[in-house]
């Protein structure tokens, strides 16, 4: 599905579904939007509107990407966590398996659960399922008569197209689920610091010399206010931090948005005083990089 996140092109939704479980999932705009009348005429959506965890396996979406010719950045279960206990490994070797084929495409993956994908990526018998079920299934089930093993003899985990990422809202998150994603194979690692609630300090997970720490950093960070009823304030300055941790260690930042309720600290030299203001944006998001201060306008990706 076409969608309007600055920093993907598509979104692909094989799995719907998911439950909450730290303060960034507080105002969910999945959570939301699954109860929309838009995609209440889905009988996937029906099936998860509670948002209780349950996890629905959408098999006329899993080939989708297959039909996209032309290159496009896609973000993957969008309306999910890919990662949920509730998904089945099966489910994954099938998603996996299509992102592997798919190879024009450059595949993100964002998860709040970053143990269960080091556990799966990292199990030895992973790569060899996934293999297994493009031999078997997609030639007799999904009728890809043309596909044969020797399709995926070129791929290893990792995949080059896929990336991996972890949304880190507070410094808890940061410091809980970083680790996990670090120890994890892939070939880029980033982090959606999405909806940012306070400041944080990430600056160790993101030098590009780490050797000492004995993983190689993250290679990507998208940093945004939240938006949507109900939008927790964002400080300008936790956005800018984050910026700065960045630059300082070359690594790519894209910033997203401001959020709905941007706070601006100003100082008074005379009394040396602060003071907390919101910004007035005409975008609702916080998200037209006009608006944001010149220095905020950075939107990088990951070489």
């Amino acid at each position: 599905m076409t969608t309007n996140i600055s920093w993907t092109d598509e979104t692909w939704n094989p799995l719907v579904g998911c439950s909450k479980i730290s303060a960034g999932c507080k105002n969910c705009y999945a959570e939301s939007a699954s109860k929309s009348a838009r995609l209440q005429q889905f009988s996937q959506y029906q099936t998860v509107k509670d948002w209780d965890g349950t996890i629905e396996f959408v098999e006329n979406q899993l080939l989708k990407p297959l039909s996209w010719k032309a290159s496009k950045k896609v973000f993957v279960c969008s309306m999910s966590d890919i990662f949920h206990a509730n998904v089945e490994d099966e489910w994954l070797d099938k998603i996996f398996a299509v992102m592997a084929i798919a190879s024009q495409h450059t595949f993100q993956i964002l998860t709040k659960r970053p143990e269960r994908m080091q556990e799966y990526l990292s199990y030895p018998k992973t790569l060899q399922r996934i293999g297994t079920w493009i031999a078997a299934d997609l030639k007799s089930h999904y009728g890809l008569v043309g596909l044969n093993h020797s399709v995926f003899d070129k791929f290893r985990l990792p995949l080059p197209n896929v990336w991996l990422g972890t949304s880190v809202e507070n410094q808890k998150a940061a410091d809980s689920r970083i680790p996990s994603l670090l120890m994890t194979p892939a070939s880029v690692r980033f982090l959606s610091c999405e909806p940012l609630l306070e400041a944080i300090k990430i600056e160790d997970y993101l030098r590009p010399d780490t050797e000492e720490l004995g993983h190689p950093g993250i290679d990507w960070a998208i940093v945004g206010g939240e938006s949507g009823t109900g939008a927790r304030p964002c400080h300008i300055d936790w956005i800018r931090s984050l910026v700065q941790q960045c630059q300082k260690t070359e690594t790519a930042v894209f910033v997203k948005q401001l959020g709905a309720v941007p706070i601006k600290t100003e100082t008074y030299i005379v009394d040396v005083a602060t003071t907390n203001h919101q910004l007035k944006l005409k975008d609702r998001k916080g998200g037209n990089i006009l608006e944001f201060p010149e220095d905020l306008r950075v939107r990088e990706f990951p070489d």
